[in-house]
């Protein structure tokens, strides 16, 4: 293989040319399948083998479904996350939001900011911070933080409501509530692999690849707070690539409104060569159902699945 550290200044440029691209031309729906990094069309097997429209249930991701016992499955589940923790709502601007870029998520309740720059959210005092307002409401404190303009992120605050102590998102013009839920996922649903067995361990390292399934704003409130940076499209969605899900990084994605999938990895750096890899990765994933999930018999594990 090529010197990774000779090439990089001319391959890191053409693949962030290439993510650009690919990112505009899919709109914010994914009704129709885009130009991937592909050497060759995909297989039955694989999700994008089929238009996006026709994916209905997204509730486990395998890179390679005929060879699944060289990986771990785990249910990771959070029974409280429901109960004893905030909730979101995802709101995206129209028509270019998708996960972790163009939107923001409203959290409620958070604690309470310490003392910065004041701004009016209605008829109330909130504080502006980083790509986020924060106020009262409700008895407590509200967060909204995106990448959206802080005109954008005050109307999103004056539009929510607290209604049986979860926000509520009014219509807002140019904007659309995508979904709402507790912050922290129920569950995640994540196949473990070792980088050898897939055949990436030159570029990946000899580490971990993880591929999973999750709800929940909370995952995509962090994209916002570590500024997550766009990677191209996977299977027609537009992806974005972070830490927050610990490791090296991740590429995540969303097969469908509210459900986020990703592929993650723990052993080289990250860099352009590392982010084709998982990029090939993703491509070569293939999505279960709920009744195929079960049918793997994952390894079920009682946790608190903080972000």
């Amino acid at each position: 293989m090529p010197d990774r550290h000779n090439l990089w200044w001319w391959v890191f440029p053409v693949v962030t040319a290439v993510a650009v691209v690919a990112a505009l031309v899919v709109g914010s729906d994914g009704d129709n399948l885009a130009v991937t990094s592909s050497p060759s069309p995909p297989t039955r097997s694989q999700i994008g083998a089929v238009p996006c429209s026709a994916v209905e249930s997204v509730a486990g991701l395998v890179i390679d479904p005929d060879r699944l016992g060289t990986g771990s499955l785990l249910d990771r589940r959070d029974e409280a996350a429901d109960v004893d923790g905030p909730w979101t709502v995802v709101v995206r601007r129209r028509p270019d939001g998708s996960l972790g870029q163009n939107g923001a998520v409203v959290t409620f309740p958070v604690d309470a900011p310490p003392p910065g720059r004041t701004v009016a959210v209605g008829v109330v005092t909130g504080v502006a911070g980083d790509r986020m307002v924060t106020w009262p409401i409700a008895g407590a404190h509200a967060r909204v933080r995106g990448d959206l303009s802080e005109p954008e992120l005050l109307r999103i605050a004056s539009a929510t409501g607290v209604v049986d102590r979860r926000p509520v998102v009014e219509p807002v013009d140019g904007l659309r509530v995508v979904s709402n839920g507790p912050y922290r996922t129920p569950s995640i649903h994540e196949v473990r692999y070792q980088t050898s067995s897939l055949g990436e361990d030159e570029v990946l390292g000899n580490g971990l690849v993880s591929t999973g399934v999750l709800t929940g704003g909370g995952f995509e409130d962090q994209l916002y707070a570590r500024q997550a940076s766009p990677a191209g499209v996977v299977h027609c969605r537009p992806a974005v690539t972070s830490s927050v899900l610990g490791g090296n990084a991740s590429l995540a994605w969303e097969p469908l409104p509210g459900t986020v999938a990703y592929v993650g990895y723990s052993g080289a750096a990250m860099d352009a060569w590392t982010l084709a890899a998982l990029q090939r990765l993703a491509e070569r994933c293939r999505v279960l159902s709920d009744s195929e999930w079960r049918a793997t018999r994952p390894d079920a594990r009682g946790q608190t699945n903080k972000i």
